[in-house]
């Protein structure tokens, strides 16, 4: 099986993986930054024996243009984590999910213009199914409590830079060295958080629930999670990236009905049947040339 045809498999394989973030950041009982910083340092360490080759190869910064680039998804990352995972405590889980799922809306037109990625029409029709399934699983939970707002616009500008991210990773889809880009990119986003942690006086000692929970995190979510959709910009268009994360909210709702045994509500699964068949849409195999209605 060629790379190509594997991505969407592994697209699906890293949407299971990253929806139990959710979980792990609640079980980590501890503030927003702490978890970033000690998720992201842990996968650091773990993809170490594979990114310090890459590094010591220089296929990742080896020019200017790279090392900026590798920098600058490195700040955007960051910000997603710290504020995605920081809305958290403001507003619900639904509502947060659905702000920071916006970024098809993003990807979608600027990779085509910027990048040149073909969207044809199966592709969109999947991204207007997903991210209505999203608005019918979250939208009932806009606005609740008096901090809403604050958790709201947190999590909408972790869509944001989440999609500038995604951007700048098919923007490098002509680098290899995914492992070491992955690891520098990550070792950026925890040196963030350590500092946000200090400036904030939030800098601790983590606990050992918290720990657990943060290599959880690593291991899943992040190694298992992010660093598989690193791979796949390399495969597939980010706008097929960037909708495979329309999974998680119905992924996670299972998940947290399977663990937490909380109940999902009627708009979640009406909402994730919407998400999966959009999800189902976009990664099935295309059999006709695409026709594509942005990009060239």
């Amino acid at each position: 099986m060629t790379a190509r045809r594997a991505a969407p498999l592994a697209l699906v394989g890293a949407t299971a993986a990253v929806s139990v973030s959710a979980i792990l950041i609640q079980e980590a009982r501890t503030d927003a930054a702490t978890v970033v910083w000690l998720r992201m340092a842990l996968a650091v360490t773990m993809l170490a024996p594979w990114a310090v080759p890459q590094l010591c190869r220089r296929t990742v910064g080896g020019s200017r243009r790279d090392a900026v680039l590798t920098i600058a998804a490195g700040v955007l990352l960051a910000v997603h984590f710290l504020t995605w995972t920081a809305s958290l405590a403001y507003t619900s889980v639904a509502a947060s999910v659905l702000l920071v799922s916006l970024h098809p809306l993003i990807v979608t037109p600027v990779g085509a213009l910027l990048l040149g990625d073909r969207v044809d029409r199966r592709v969109v029709a999947g991204i207007c199914l997903a991210l209505s399934g999203t608005v019918v699983t979250c939208g009932g939970a806009l606005g609740v409590g008096g901090k809403a707002l604050t958790g709201d616009l947190l999590a909408l500008a972790g869509g944001v830079a989440l999609a500038g991210y995604l951007l700048i990773g098919r923007g490098r889809r002509e680098q290899g060295g995914v492992a070491g880009y992955s690891a520098a990119v990550y070792a950026i986003v925890s040196a963030a958080a350590v500092s946000t942690a200090a400036a904030s006086g939030a800098l601790h000692a983590p606990g050992v629930r918290t720990l657990l929970a943060c290599v959880g995190l690593a291991a899943i979510c992040t190694v298992g999670g992010h660093t598989v959709f690193n791979w796949a910009l390399h495969q597939l268009p980010a706008s097929t990236v960037s909708l495979s994360f329309l999974g998680e909210p119905p992924l996670a709702a299972l998940l947290a009905f399977l663990i937490l045994d909380q109940r999902p509500a009627l708009a979640t699964i009406i909402g994730g049947g919407f998400i999966l068949a959009g999800l189902a849409l976009t990664l099935s195999p295309n059999p006709a040339p695409p026709e594509p209605v942005l990009g060239g």
